[in-house]
C-alpha cells in the first residue's frame, strides 16, 4: 500500500498542512529542552515528515521504514540523515543509542504495538524520550460509529462536520480504492489498529508503555471535532479557547478528540 502512496504522500496527507507542521515542530523544540539535540530516531519515517521538521534541530537523525519507495522520497542531502530499511519490531541499533525516538502516525499500522514500545525503550538512553503522535482515539472512533448507526436512515439531519468524519473514519477504505486502486482489505490490514481495532485506549497504551520499560507516560488529546473548520474559517482565534475548554472538561469530552499524543521518558 505505501509503495503505491509514496510519490504523492507528502502532497495528499493532511498532516503535511502548515498548521500541523508548526504544531509538531513546536513539540520537538519543547522535547529538546528535556533530551538535548544529539541523536534522534524516527520509526516509520515514511517520506520524511518528521525528519524534515527536525533536521536542523539535531546533530544526527536516523530514519527507519519497511517501504523502500517511501525511503526514496526522503531528502538526505545535508548529511545528517541516515536511512534504514527495516521493521520497528527489530531495531538495528545498540541499547541506549538515542536521545529521542519519534513515531508519527505509525503505531496504528502495527499488528501489535507492544514489541515496538519495548524496542523504543531499549534504544533510548536513560532520560531519553519517546514521542508518539497522531494516533486514533478509540473513543472518537466509537462515537462516530454510533452516530452513523443511530442515524443511518437520516444522515441528512447530521451537521456536515460530523458527516465528513463519518466518511473519513468509517469509509476511508472506499476512498482509497477509488483514488489509488488499493484493495480495501489491504488498506485495513495496513492500518490494522485503526481500521480493525478502532484505535487506542490511552489508559491501556500508557500501561503498555510502562510494561515496556518506559516511565512518566503522558497522553494529550489532539484535534477536536471541527477544529479544522474553525482554523480555516471565520474563527481561527477561537481554536485555542475551544481546545483549552474541552481539555479542561476531560475525560467527559474525550470522545470529541480524534487523535492522541503520547510522550514517555526512559
Amino acid at each position: 500500500m505505501h509503495t503505491r502512496l509514496a510519490s504523492s504522500y507528502s502532497r495528499d496527507e493532511p498532516h503535511y498542512r502548515p498548521e500541523n507542521q508548526a504544531k509538531v515542530r513546536a513539540n520537538l523544540r519543547r522535547l529538546i529542552m528535556q533530551t538535548g539535540s544529539g541523536r534522534m530516531l524516527d520509526i516509520g519515517c515514511g517520506a520524511g515528515f518528521m525528519i524534515d521538521l527536525a533536521r536542523d534541530l539535531f546533530d544526527e537523525i536516523h530514519g527507519l521504514d519497511p517501504t523502500r519507495a517511501m525511503l526514496d522520497e526522503v531528502d538526505v542531502r545535508n548529511g545528517k540523515v541516515t536511512l534504514h530499511e527495516g521493521v520497528a519490531e527489530h531495531l538495528p541499533f545498540a541499547d541506549g543509542s538515542f536521545d529521542l525516538v519519534t513515531a508519527y502516525s505509525v503505531f496504528h499500522h502495527l499488528a501489535d504495538h507492544r514489541p515496538v514500545l519495548a524496542e523504543a525503550a531499549r534504544v533510548l538512553r536513560r532520560g531519553g524520550m519517546l514521542y508518539v503522535d497522531l494516533e486514533p482515539n478509540r473513543l472518537f472512533w466509537q462515537a462516530i460509529a454510533q452516530v452513523e448507526k443511530s442515524h443511518n436512515d437520516r444522515l441528512d439531519e447530521i451537521d456536515e462536520i460530523v458527516g465528513r468524519e463519518i466518511d473519513a473514519v468509517l469509509h476511508i477504505d472506499d476512498q482509497v480504492r477509488s483514488r489509488y486502486e488499493i484493495d480495501p482489505a489491504v488498506f485495513r490490514q495496513a492500518e490494522y489498529i485503526k481500521s480493525e481495532l478502532g484505535g487506542f485506549d490511552p489508559a491501556q497504551f500508557e500501561a503498555d508503555a510502562i510494561d515496556a520499560g518506559l516511565s512518566t507516560v503522558s497522553t494529550t488529546h489532539e484535534w477536536f471535532l471541527g477544529q479544522g473548520v474553525l482554523l480555516h474559517g471565520d474563527s481561527p482565534m477561537s481554536v485555542e479557547i475551544v481546545e483549552t475548554h474541552l481539555r479542561r472538561l476531560l475525560p467527559l469530552t474525550a470522545p470529541l478528540f480524534k487523535y492522541l499524543r503520547f510522550e514517555a521518558q526512559r
